[in-house]
């Protein structure tokens, strides 16, 4: 575990001035290339009322109009595959992912995609670790993402994967991993199926709780959260003092009213609006949806400069994210309606740490039924749900439902 004081990036201890500076430098150089390379980002900066002579001023980004993530499906949609922004050829990316939306995403580059290696060696990974990647590989990015991160440190990774819980239990007592990636939920589940105890585990895509971190780093080493969508790549993460989750160097990252678009005051909830420096692939605060706080912008013990965020406090727009996957109320409604159902919802709870997803239908179907029904979901959702028979949903509830009680401000 390494000392409190050992940074090894002198990025993340430069004075705030100094970064801010060199964000300026960085989005007075982007802006001309968006203009000149892609229309749909041309049309956004004249919608802002922001024209080249306007590239310079110190407050160019706050003037921009924040895209909201839940808008990329429509946006993607009418301009297929990426909204129009993606600048260049698409054979310069070495991955195209699918989220569910659907939304595309391209890769860029083979180490470090998605930029997470800051945030595992915050969390504590380092050269030599051998470990257990349990995000999913297949179509999102987030396997390939946090195994580059770790590659690039020089760590071991087995590349697990989601699922298979028997199958992986049996690998965590045949090899001797040291370190874990996936949910805090799914580290639960084979710490007691495979009496493992880790060294040091990195968690993201689902809200960590106190509580959950004690129990779990009582069967074991240290639990960091890291936060990252499947667009932006890594954000922010914890350190080993745990005084909030330190933004990541390479973005600027923001906290904005969802109403008005404007900065917050700090410590204030706001959403999370990020803006990238991708030379292909670049956003201008495209805004989470995700619900943060500002808890300091004071040098933290461990000797990083970085602003700290509290993490994910909730939602705002139409999307739910459950075991790492957001879902959507016209995913659910899809399924339904393939399938001849008017009425039914998708009820999302909290049970014994585990994120469980009951799809809650009135009209009777047989077990062949309920199974293809299952399959649609699965395929809409990307997760398994199980079939409750209920004596009755009222037609204007909405289609999928959050039960959890989980965000805590």
């Amino acid at each position: 575990m390494n000392d409190l004081s050992t940074v090894q990036d002198p990025d993340e201890t430069r004075r705030p001035e100094e970064r801010s500076e060199a964000q300026q430098r960085r989005i007075s150089a982007l802006l001309p290339k968006l203009w000149d390379a892609s229309p749909a980002w041309r049309r956004r900066l004249q919608g802002s009322n922001v024209s080249p002579t306007d590239f310079g001023a110190p407050d160019v980004l706050t003037r921009l109009t924040p895209v909201a993530k839940s808008d990329l499906v429509a946006l993607q949609a009418e301009d297929p595959p990426f909204g129009g922004f993606f600048i260049g050829d698409l054979t310069s990316s070495s991955r195209v992912f699918m989220s569910p939306g659907p939304i595309y995403d391209a890769q860029l580059g083979t180490t470090d995609i998605g930029g997470f290696a800051r945030g595992l060696r915050a969390g504590g990974f380092a050269r030599g670790d051998i470990v257990l990647n349990t995000f999913a590989y297949h179509l999102t990015p987030a396997g390939h993402a946090f195994e580059s991160g770790a590659l690039s440190l020089g760590c071991v990774v087995v590349p697990a994967g989601t699922g298979n819980t028997e199958q992986q239990a049996r690998l965590l007592k045949d090899l001797p991993v040291t370190g874990y990636m996936g949910t805090p939920s799914f580290l639960r589940m084979l710490v007691e199926r495979a009496d493992w105890h880790f060294t040091t585990a990195c968690v993201a895509a689902e809200k960590l709780t106190e509580d959950e971190r004690a129990v779990l780093e009582s069967r074991g080493g240290r639990v960091s959260q890291l936060y990252g969508t499947a667009d932006l790549g890594y954000l922010a993460g914890e350190c080993e003092a745990r005084a909030g989750m330190h933004l990541t160097e390479d973005k600027v990252i923001e906290v904005l009213d969802p109403a008005t678009g404007e900065p917050v005051p700090e410590g204030e909830i706001g959403q999370v609006a990020v803006t990238t420096f991708s030379p292909t692939y670049p956003f201008l605060r495209l805004t989470t949806g995700d619900l943060t706080r500002v808890v300091s912008t004071e040098m933290c013990e461990c000797g990083r400069t970085s602003a700290r965020i509290a993490g994910v406090l909730g939602r705002v727009g139409p999307g739910v994210k459950v075991r790492g996957m957001f879902v959507y109320e016209h995913h659910v409604r899809a399924a339904l309606e393939r399938h001849g159902l008017g009425v039914g919802r998708l009820v999302i709870r909290r049970v014994a740490g585990q994120d469980t997803l009951t799809l809650e239908i009135v009209e009777p179907l047989s077990d062949e039924q309920q199974g293809d029904l299952l399959r649609t979901l699965r395929d809409e959702i990307k997760l398994r749900a199980e079939i409750e028979m209920v004596p009755e949903v009222d037609a204007e509830t909405p289609k999928l439902v959050d039960a959890r009680e989980i965000w805590q401000a």
